[in-house]
């Protein structure tokens, strides 16, 4: 029986997809697969689905499915797919080292600056390991510094006008202590306005770490301005819930893909 996927690559046996999968496992994570799998979670999951199906698919870069894979194991806290997916974003070239550091800081804000850590020492580790490996010298990252201090009340408005811009809606009202220093102030006025990463990566990774706490409200004022804004297509987004689904579950990933339809008729209706 021959098969064929969306990118019109043709299987005719069992044996020939794991080749490929084993291929695209090595072309992702930069290190040699299980030669044979032995096990299910192996053979039918890692293999035969997650490098053998869903890698492989169009739809997003495979730099952009790196931001949906380190927002998801950074949500879930484990370890080494951290540390083996930081080294792999880094070492196949799909990101540079600027761009993990930035990504370190903006799941931060998402998730917790304990979670952020995580990217920050896997981020060290993986730089000394490639540079060792390279024969050249580790480096650090080009930080761009912290924005110059003004009054609160500037930076506010700051945050409100940059908040305007990347959600196209009007700023609720901020009425407490987090809304004014953390939520305007600091996330929207300094973090998102950052060099680093575009909007469009922004919006992959805060959509993932929304979905994966349970923040509704963010989550569907995340969407909205995907689609409004159209940094991120219908069909972008039904990718990243099928790539979310696979790193941090099936059953968020129904919720997100009920988030996203919801999302999509409201913006449908809208127009």
């Amino acid at each position: 029986m021959t098969t064929t996927d969306d990118r019109g690559t043709t299987w005719t046996s069992r044996d020939e997809r794991r080749v490929g999968a084993q291929l695209e496992y090595e072309s992702v994570m930069t290190m040699p697969g299980p030669a044979v799998p032995t096990h299910a979670y192996y053979e039918a999951g890692v293999i035969g689905f997650v490098f053998g199906e869903m890698w492989p698919r169009s739809g997003l870069t495979r730099k952009e499915r790196r931001w949906v894979t380190l927002a998801c194991v950074c949500a879930a806290g484990v370890v080494i797919p951290i540390q083996t997916h930081v080294y792999a974003a880094l070492n196949s070239g799909d990101c540079t080292l600027d761009e993990v550091d930035e990504f370190g800081l903006h799941v931060a804000t998402q998730l917790g600056w304990p979670k952020g850590q995580n990217v920050n020492m896997f981020l060290l580790e993986s730089t000394a390991r490639i540079a060792d490996d390279r024969g050249e010298q580790t480096r650090l990252p080009n930080v761009t510094p912290w924005t110059d201090p003004t009054d609160l009340a500037t930076r506010v408005e700051r945050g409100r006008a940059a908040f305007s811009e990347i959600m196209l809606t009007e700023p609720p009202p901020a009425v407490t202590t987090f809304r004014e220093l953390g939520y305007y102030a600091y996330l929207y006025g300094e973090v998102w306005t950052r060099p680093g990463l575009t909007r469009k990566e922004r919006r992959i990774v805060s959509i993932c770490c929304a979905a994966a706490v349970a923040s509704t409200r963010e989550l569907d004022m995340h969407l909205d301005a995907a689609l409004r804004s159209g940094d991120l297509t219908y069909e972008e987004l039904q990718e990243i819930v099928l790539h979310y689904a696979v790193y941090f579950g099936w059953l968020p990933g129904a919720d997100l893909d009920d988030a996203l339809v919801a999302a999509h008729e409201r913006v449908a209706r809208d127009k």
